[in-house]
């Protein structure tokens, strides 16, 4: 009888879960997403050293993703039971007893949280099968052990979001069967608390500017305050924010009541319930606030990950590649290139050293790379045969890759005639990287990969196309695919979490637009006033967030290029999304308050 009372519940008000439930599986999804990636321990130990940071990274990812999950579920909860404990409270004055009623309040939560997971593994796993095709390539790694049903993804998965429901069930089942009937039912009566002194409002709101300057002066001094920018600017920016609006907001919606612009159409009672509401969304509107931020900020610097790869390739080394011994196939291949520098050396391997001949060098100048940090540009610098005698190191790390463990020597031409060994030759050079040069660059690496003694591909680098291709695409893609994934899935789940709030709040208005309507106020005023209601508490979020955003993008200044390249696409990303919300948030609240006028 409890599970058919539960079912029908959920069949009653479907239009209401589907949004909660749409949230749940988009938030399940790419959690199990992450999962595949960071638990699939085969995966991330047999395809090498930067896979298994990008298993890293998404295991942070599935971190982040949790704890918005625990705001959402937090928010969604809140708004189920505004939705329910009328109908809770008609239950027990028709005499059902309470432990029936906290029954029936468990397994609606439970079943909400099961049908949801479930629904998101399987898109989860549709996601990771499009990733094994498309993303992984894209991210230049192999997809080999890799396996979109992933069982302890699965699990993982199952344990975390039915672990949180378990928890909401306990929680919703003691608070509702703590209340008595007459309060459940009354449930929509809210009585108007009082509002604070203008002078303690005046104060809040210097306190809140005072914090946001701060804030704000932390992130544009970075290099000064060094690790202490992140947790000082965390602390006052978001506490800045909440002040703001405690104070302001509430400030400047009293003294527009005060203006003519209250006078006109439903204004004045839009503006009253705003004023009535506003500190009960404070906690809310900050949250979401500093929520938006993070989403947009991780979206933007993601995107800007990906636009250094090449800027990043190139600081790797001096030359696109170093070859040993080439092969008659690669002399052949690189002719087809456009060569801007090229070297070659005589080199023997005798005992664990590798021997090269020093005039070689004082003829052809060993060249290695300066990186400047603030352009983001490299230079070439000749080392001389002093400099590398002092630190090999330049040299040595070409040839662990054929010669692992071995100390690089430079000798004059006669102790180099006289060593033991057959006499090879290393040949250096820079190419153009232009689109036609990637497929020959390609071969040659693969010619030279064949020759290596290494396992990892990431220890056989020999030149700025194989650390571009092996190392740092793979990681600067995993940072902006995971980027990507949590900005869109905060970005979803915080314009959720405002989303219930309002509706929460939407059967408390029932009473009040039903009194207006009987009054005579048209219809169309009435979704006029609801329009404008939800719409301020969207834009206050929305404009205060995006301030945060372009300030908080100076941090990224001594990493990317241009922190604020490409930033139209998150913006476009977010503006979409969020509208979508609104209007989704306006027809649910207007079904609710408008529906018997």
């Amino acid at each position: 009888m409890l599970q058919k009372l539960a079912v029908n519940g959920i069949k009653n008000r479907w239009k209401d879960y589907l949004v909660l439930f749409s949230g749940l599986v988009i938030s399940s999804s790419i959690f199990y997403l992450f999962e595949t990636l960071s638990t699939n321990g085969r995966y991330l130990k047999e395809n090498g050293a930067i896979v298994s940071m990008i298993g890293y990274i998404f295991a942070f990812g599935s971190i982040l993703l949790t704890l918005i999950t625990l705001v959402y579920i937090n928010y969604a909860n809140n708004f189920l039971l505004s939705m329910r404990q009328r109908d809770y409270g008609l239950f027990m004055m028709l005499g059902a007893r309470k432990g029936k009623i906290g029954q029936l309040i468990w397994i609606e939560t439970m079943l909400i949280g099961f049908l949801s997971t479930v629904v998101g593994v399987i898109v989860g796993i549709v996601l990771s099968t499009g990733m094994q095709n498309i993303v992984i390539k894209s991210l230049g790694l192999t997809a080999r052990y890799y396996a979109p049903i992933w069982w302890k993804a699965i699990l993982w998965t199952f344990i975390l979001y039915l672990g949180l429901f378990f928890l909401a069930a306990i929680y919703n089942t003691f608070l509702m069967t703590r209340k008595p009937a007459l309060k459940l039912l009354k449930s929509q009566q809210k009585a108007a608390k009082k509002q604070l002194p203008m002078w303690m409002q005046f104060i809040q709101a210097l306190i809140g500017i005072i914090l946001l300057t701060i804030g704000y002066g932390v992130i544009q001094n970075a290099v000064k305050y060094g690790s202490k920018t992140i947790p000082i600017s965390l602390f006052t920016i978001t506490f800045g924010t909440f002040f703001v609006f405690n104070s302001i907001v509430t400030v400047g919606i009293s003294l527009l009541r005060k203006t003519n612009l209250a006078k006109k159409n439903l204004n004045g009672f839009t503006l009253g319930q705003l004023e009535f509401r506003v500190h009960d969304y404070t906690k809310i509107l900050t949250v979401v606030t500093m929520l938006l931020a993070l989403a947009l900020g991780a979206i933007t610097t993601g995107i800007g990950f990906n636009n250094i790869t090449d800027k990043t390739a190139e600081a790797q080394s001096a030359y696109t590649f170093g070859l040993f011994q080439p092969t008659s196939k690669q002399r052949t291949l690189i002719k087809k290139l456009d060569i801007e520098q090229q070297s070659s050396y005589s080199y023997k391997v005798s005992g664990n050293a590798v021997y090269f001949e020093e005039t070689q060098f004082e003829k052809q100048p060993f060249q290695t790379v300066k990186f400047n940090s603030k352009s983001f540009t490299s230079s070439y610098a000749k080392l001389s045969v002093a400099e590398l005698k002092k630190d090999s190191y330049p040299l040595q790390k070409f040839t662990e890759s054929i010669q692992p463990n071995r100390q690089v020597v430079l000798v004059d031409a006669q102790k180099f005639t006289a060593i033991q060994g057959q006499q090879q030759t290393a040949l250096f050079f820079r190419a153009k990287d232009t689109p036609d040069a990637q497929s020959i660059l390609s071969q040659i690496s693969n010619l030279e990969y064949a020759k290596s003694k290494q396992k990892d591909r990431t220890d056989a680098i020999q030149g700025n196309y194989d650390a571009k291709i092996y190392v740092v695409k793979p990681l600067y893609s995993g940072l902006e695919f995971m980027g990507i994934f949590l900005g869109i899935a905060f970005l979803a789940m915080l314009a959720s979490c405002l989303m219930f709030k309002i509706l929460s709040g939407a059967f408390e208005d029932v009473r009040r637009y039903s009194m207006l309507a009987k009054l005579g106020v048209r219809k169309s005023l009435l979704q006029g006033a609801i329009a404008k209601e939800i719409g301020i508490l969207f834009v206050l979020p929305a404009v205060v967030g995006v301030v945060h955003v372009l300030i908080g993008l100076n941090l990224f200044k001594g990493i990317l290029i241009n922190p604020y390249y490409g930033i139209w696409l998150p913006f476009t990303i977010f503006a979409v999304l969020y509208l979508l919300y609104y209007f989704i948030v306006l027809f649910m609240y207007q079904r609710i308050v408008l529906k018997k006028i």
